[in-house]
């Protein structure tokens, strides 16, 4: 039996500047990605969307190298996961996010988005990319 909690789903690509933020679906299948968020306010801002939406858990991206090692933007982000457990009653869960910049950038790209229009949502676009990933993981986990 599946014992994992359902709901809905925040994705999270931290940045010192902009949070990208994605939302799932309600079926937990689609990633939407809503307008990013000051980092200043972002931990307030993603608490209060967890209750908005009813979410039951955030994944945040894990920037890491691309030979697997840490930076500071790794220890960042962790920080900010770490932030989120004590301020929201929803699971987090970090996702290895290599390359989902590169891959948001290149979907906006084809959606015809350009200059700074793609600049503007290339965070949320991350965090959609991110929280694609890991819906798409679940949902190959059900099949076992």
């Amino acid at each position: 039996m599946d014992t994992r909690t359902k709901g809905r789903c925040i994705g999270v690509d931290y940045g010192a500047v902009r949070v990208g933020i994605a939302v799932s679906d309600p079926s937990g299948i689609i990633a939407e990605p809503r307008p990013y968020l000051a980092a200043s306010t972002a931990l307030d801002d993603i608490a209060l969307l967890v209750e908005q939406v009813s979410a039951t858990e955030i994944i945040v991206g894990l920037p890491l190298n691309m030979d697997g090692s840490w930076s500071d933007s790794t220890r960042s982000a962790r920080d900010f996961a770490n932030n989120l457990r004590e301020m929201t009653t929803a699971r987090v869960t970090m996702l290895d996010e290599r390359l989902s910049t590169v891959e948001a950038e290149r979907n906006l790209r084809e959606a015809g988005n350009r200059g700074r229009k793609r600049k503007q949502k290339v965070d949320s676009a991350a965090a959609a990319v991110v929280l694609q990933a890991y819906l798409d993981s679940q949902r190959q986990t059900d099949w076992y």
